[in-house]
This record gives C-alpha cells, sequence and structure tokens, in this order.
C-alpha cells in the first residue's frame, strides 16, 4: 500500500507522507518521500487512525460541518476532518486505514486511494 501511494504521489510530483494502520489504529507501515513536509508525519498518521477508529473517510467527519469537526477533534485524540484519511474495507469490515499528508486535500486524497488500491 505504501509503495503504491508513493508512487502515485510521484507520478503527481508532490512529495508526501503515508501512514497506513490497523483497525484500532496501530502504525503498520509509513514512509515519507524526500520533500515532504515534516509537520505531515503526524497528520497522515492522525488521518489514518481517525479513518480507521471512526469507519469513515476522514472528509465525513463532522458531517460537513465545521463547527462539529472542530468539536469532535478536541473531544477525541487522534481525530480530523481533513480530507486524505481512508479506511480500509474488507468484507464490509474496516481492518485499517490509510492516511496522506503533505499536498493538497485532493493530492492527498488521490494518493490514498492508489495505496487501497493496490490491495484490490
Amino acid at each position: 500500500m505504501v509503495d503504491a501511494a508513493l508512487a502515485e504521489a510521484a507520478r503527481l510530483g508532490v512529495p508526501q507522507c503515508v501512514a497506513v494502520v490497523d483497525s484500532g489504529g496501530h502504525l503498520l507501515a509509513f514512509a515519507r518521500s524526500d520533500g515532504a513536509r515534516i509537520g505531515s508525519i503526524s497528520i497522515a498518521l492522525t488521518k489514518a487512525v481517525s479513518a480507521a477508529t471512526r469507519k469513515r473517510p476522514t472528509a465525513e467527519e463532522g458531517g460537513g460541518d465545521p463547527i462539529m469537526t472542530i468539536r469532535l477533534a478536541l473531544a477525541a485524540e487522534r481525530l480530523t476532518g481533513i480530507g486524505g484519511g481512508l479506511p480500509l474495507v474488507i468484507d464490509g469490515h474496516v481492518v485499517g486505514a490509510v492516511g496522506v499528508s503533505s499536498g493538497t486535500v485532493d493530492e492527498d486524497t488521490t494518493v490514498a486511494r492508489a495505496g487501497l488500491a493496490a490491495l484490490a
């Protein structure tokens, strides 16, 4: 998953941080492209944890209400409504997630989708 995500990031010309976690939000794999923002390391992990433990893409957190998204992020450790975190669903069960950070939200999401597609 990480290799596929980084290949997509390279194709887009956007250095990225990619984190893969299990369903409990525990880190399984991580990689950072040369040139990806250092601050994006923790953001990629937070996106992955959020998608895995909340069982939905991070962009859906808070139902589109920015105030609710902020409230949830303040109430729960490792929760974000920033797009780029996608759950990994197998046979209808969330078994983990991928989180990507260092580009725009659209770039992060595209790279995360490439990571998920590697398992298809």
